[in-house]
């Protein structure tokens, strides 16, 4: 295996090359025009991170910050799918939910027919939240309520956000969406393409408002919106 990390300052590390054996930066050098100008850490190189960087839990907002420079390829749909994938699970480093909502297994829930599904399916295989199994639902747009932390609403079904918003208002669900203007009719974090390059808009009261509270580290790295 090549030594593909070097340290581009004291707080990143930055992807020279990529290694067959590291899937997530073969999919990811395959849609960069440049495999020098980002920053990159993944678990594939996490001791090899550690000897070249200070700040271990900087790694994290670095990988996200990766994740939302690359450019949207729209031929390949099922790949930015698997970025929103990776982002979503990166959330739970970065977002608290409070005390009484955290017993049980973790669930995030997906509304619509949407490729996030089955990326997000593969990717939280084994992964937890702390101790905590997660656990991926199908819900849907007309239900009474919705016993989940994450809740995921795709476009084609962006026209129940505000009712869906109404229905959990003050419950600590991190509603997440991908179609313009929704962090402004109730969303807490939306997926938007600007330039051809996948950037989130917050909006941070809608997060306090569920009494969860968000990392300035996250929030550095989004638009927020009020």
């Amino acid at each position: 295996m090549k030594d593909f990390i070097q340290p581009g300052s004291s707080d990143c590390i930055v992807l020279t090359d990529h290694t067959p054996a590291c899937e997530t930066c073969n999919n990811a050098g395959k849609i960069f025009s440049s495999k020098t100008d980002f920053l990159v850490f993944n678990s594939a190189v996490k001791d090899q991170a550690k000897k070249k960087s200070s700040c271990y839990y900087k790694s994290f907002y670095f990988f996200i910050l990766l994740m939302l420079t690359i450019p949207s390829i729209k031929a390949q749909p099922d790949l930015n799918y698997a970025v929103q994938a990776n982002i979503i699970y990166r959330f739970t480093k970065y977002i608290d939910w409070p005390s009484y909502n955290n017993s049980g297994d973790f669930v995030i829930g997906v509304i619509g027919n949407t490729p996030l599904y089955g990326e997000l399916k593969g990717f939280i295989a084994n992964k937890t939240v702390g101790s905590r199994k997660i656990v991926l639902e199908k819900m849907y747009s007309s239900s009474d309520t919705y016993n989940c932390h994450i809740l995921f609403i795709s476009e084609e079904k962006s026209k129940w956000l505000t009712k869906i918003a109404a229905k959990t208002r003050g419950s600590a669900i991190l509603i997440i969406s991908e179609t313009s203007d929704q962090a402004l009719k109730g969303s807490c974090i939306n997926f938007v393409i600007v330039d051809e390059r996948l950037k989130l808009e917050i909006n941070k009261s809608n997060i306090e408002d569920r009494d969860l509270n968000i990392a300035s580290e996250l929030l550095r790295l989004g638009t927020i919106v009020k």
